[in-house]
C-alpha cells in the first residue's frame, strides 16, 4: 500500500474540491429549480420520519429520518431542503474514495477515482432526491478506507472507525451487512484467514453490533416487522428461476455505473490488472453476486447493489491510467456526464429531439401534481380543522401529510394488517365519537364505511391534469362519528 500518498493538501486534492463544489452547485441549482416536482412519496414518508424519531421504522432503519431531521433544521421544509442531504453527502463519500485510491495506488488515481465515482448515472439521479442509498454509499465507502488502514497498521483507532461505519451502516440500510461478507471474501481469496483471530476485528464487530442493537430492539418491539417488509418487497415466490429479473437487473447496471465502465468493469474482473485487484474485487462482487441471485430468485432493483460500485470505481480507473488508456477514461465519463444532462434536462432534450413531455416520456411524473392536490385539501382542511385526515393509500396519506400537514392522521384498515408505516402508527381500531373526519379516496365509497360511520357527506373532489393521459382525481368526504368496523 502506498504510504506516502497522503500528505493532506495537494493539488489533486484542490482539484477534486473545486469540481466537487462546481458539481454540488450544480446540482443544487437544479434541485431549487424543479418547477411542478414535489417529492417521492418515498421521500414524503421520510420528512413524516423526520418529524417523529425513532429507533425504527416500518420498512428502513432511522438514519434517513436524521439527515433529514438535520437539514430542515437548517433550512426549513421545502423539497429542496429535504433532500439537501444529497447534495452535502455524496461529496464526502468521494472524498472517502479519493483517500482509499490514493492509499492503495497514489492520489492521482485517487483524484480520478473520485470524479468516476460522483458522475455516476446513479449518484447523478440519487443526488436530486433523499434516500437510504445516501447515507449506505457514505458508511460503506467509510468502512472500506478505515479498514484499508487497519489490515495495514493494526491500529485500534482503524478498528473503532471500521466498526462505527459498520454500525451507522446497518442503522441505514441492512445491506450494509454483506460488507463483513466482503472482508471474509478478502481474507480468504488472499489467504489470510489467521486474522480472523484478530481480537481488534472482533472488536470493531461488537461495536456494529451496539451501534445497530437500538434499532435490533425497536423491531424486537414491534414484530420485526422491517426485517418482514424486507422480505416482501425481494418477492420470493413458487417460481424458483426469474430469467427476467435477472436480465432487467444486469441491464440496469449499465444505468448504474455507466455503459461504458460496467462492460470495462466486467473485463477488468477477470484480468488481474494490479496486486489490489482481489481486494476491489472482494468488496464489489460480493454485494453484485449477493443481489444478482436475489433477482434471479425474486426480484431486485438495480440500485441495490449501488455501493459495489466504491471500489468497482476505484478498481477500473486504476486499470485504465496504469494501461495509459486515457481517451476510454474521458469518453466513459462523458458519456456518463451526459446521461446527467438527460436527467437534469429532460424537457430541453426532449425538444432537441423533436418530444413532448408526455406521461410517457416524463422519468418525473410521480413527482408531478401532489402540490396542487395538497392545496385543494388544505381549503377544505380549513373548513374543518379538527377532523382527522383518513386514507387508505400510503403514496396519498404521505403527499397529504407533506403538504397540507394536518393535526392528526389515521388510517381505514377494516383487515387490521400493517401495510405501512402510518397503519403502524395510526391505524383506526376502536369507536370514536363526536369525531370527524377526512376521508380521501380514489376509489368508490365502500358499502363497509357507509355502515361504519354515523354521517357521511361528500365535498369538493380533488382534481389535477398533469397530461392528457394523467389526471389526479380523488374523492373528499367528511365522516362523522367511528362507530367501529362493520363485520
Amino acid at each position: 500500500m502506498n504510504h506516502h500518498s497522503l500528505t493532506f493538501f495537494s493539488k489533486e486534492l484542490l482539484l477534486l474540491l473545486l469540481a466537487l463544489l462546481v458539481l454540488s452547485l450544480w446540482r443544487y441549482h437544479i434541485l431549487s429549480h424543479m418547477a411542478d416536482s414535489s417529492l417521492y412519496v418515498d421521500e414524503a414518508q421520510y420528512w413524516f420520519w423526520s418529524q417523529h424519531l425513532d429507533f425504527g421504522f416500518y420498512s428502513k432503519p432511522p438514519v434517513i429520518a436524521l439527515i433529514i431531521f438535520a437539514t430542515t433544521n437548517v433550512c426549513g421544509e421545502g423539497e429542496t431542503c429535504i433532500r439537501l442531504g444529497s447534495v452535502v453527502i455524496y461529496p464526502l463519500t468521494s472524498l472517502l474514495i479519493y483517500a482509499s485510491a490514493s492509499f492503495l495506488f497514489n492520489r492521482r488515481i485517487g483524484l480520478v477515482s473520485a470524479l468516476v465515482f460522483i458522475t455516476l448515472p446513479a449518484v447523478s439521479l440519487s443526488s436530486l432526491i433523499i434516500s437510504t442509498d445516501i447515507a449506505l454509499f457514505f458508511f460503506w465507502a467509510l468502512a472500506f478506507y478505515a479498514f484499508l488502514r487497519a489490515m495495514d497498521s493494526n491500529a485500534w483507532h482503524w478498528w473503532l472507525l471500521v466498526g462505527f461505519a459498520g454500525g451507522m451502516g446497518m442503522e441505514s440500510k441492512y445491506t450494509m451487512g454483506i460488507f463483513a461478507f466482503s472482508v471474509f471474501a478478502y481474507l480468504l481469496t488472499t489467504k489470510r484467514l489467521s486474522f480472523l483471530a484478530n481480537l481488534r476485528l472482533w472488536t470493531a464487530t461488537g461495536l456494529a453490533l451496539m451501534l445497530w442493537l437500538p434499532n435490533l430492539w425497536w423491531n424486537a418491539q414491534h414484530d420485526y416487522i422491517t426485517f418482514v417488509h424486507t422480505s416482501e418487497i425481494s418477492a420470493f415466490d413458487t417460481r424458483l428461476f426469474h430469467w427476467d429479473e435477472l436480465g432487467n437487473f444486469l441491464l440496469g447496471q449499465g444505468l448504474v455505473f455507466g455503459p461504458v465502465l460496467f462492460v470495462l468493469f466486467l473485463i477488468f474482473s477477470v484480468k488481474k490488472t494490479s496486486k489490489h485487484t482481489a481486494l476491489l474485487m472482494s468488496f464489489s462482487w460480493m454485494f453484485l453476486g449477493i443481489i444478482i441471485l436475489q433477482a434471479f430468485l425474486g426480484r431486485a432493483n438495480a440500485n441495490w447493489a449501488a455501493p459495489a460500485y466504491v471500489s468497482a470505481s476505484i478498481l477500473v480507473t486504476a486499470a485504465l491510467l496504469q494501461q495509459h488508456r486515457i481517451r476510454l477514461l474521458i469518453i466513459a465519463v462523458a458519456i456518463n456526464l451526459s446521461l446527467a444532462v438527460v436527467i437534469y434536462y429532460p424537457q430541453t432534450v426532449l425538444k432537441l429531439t423533436g418530444y413532448n413531455l408526455t406521461s410517457k416520456t416524463d422519468l418525473r411524473k410521480r413527482l408531478r401534481g401532489w402540490r396542487d392536490i395538497g392545496a385543494q385539501y388544505k381549503i377544505i382542511q380549513a373548513r374543518y380543522p379538527q377532523a382527522i385526515l383518513l386514507g387508505t393509500d400510503r403514496t396519498l396519506l404521505s403527499h397529504l401529510v407533506y403538504h397540507a400537514k394536518p393535526k392528526q392522521v389515521m388510517t381505514w384498515n377494516p383487515q387490521q394488517k400493517i401495510r405501512h408505516h402510518y397503519d403502524l402508527h395510526a391505524m383506526l381500531k376502536n369507536p370514536i365519537q363526536d369525531q370527524k373526519f377526512l376521508l380521501v379516496t380514489d376509489e368508490p365509497l365502500p358499502q363497509a364505511i357507509r355502515e361504519s360511520f354515523q354521517q357521511i357527506e361528500a365535498l369538493t373532489p380533488l382534481n389535477v391534469q398533469v397530461y392528457h393521459d394523467l389526471k389526479r382525481h380523488y374523492q373528499v368526504y367528511l365522516l362523522h362519528d367511528f362507530n367501529g368496523y362493520s363485520s
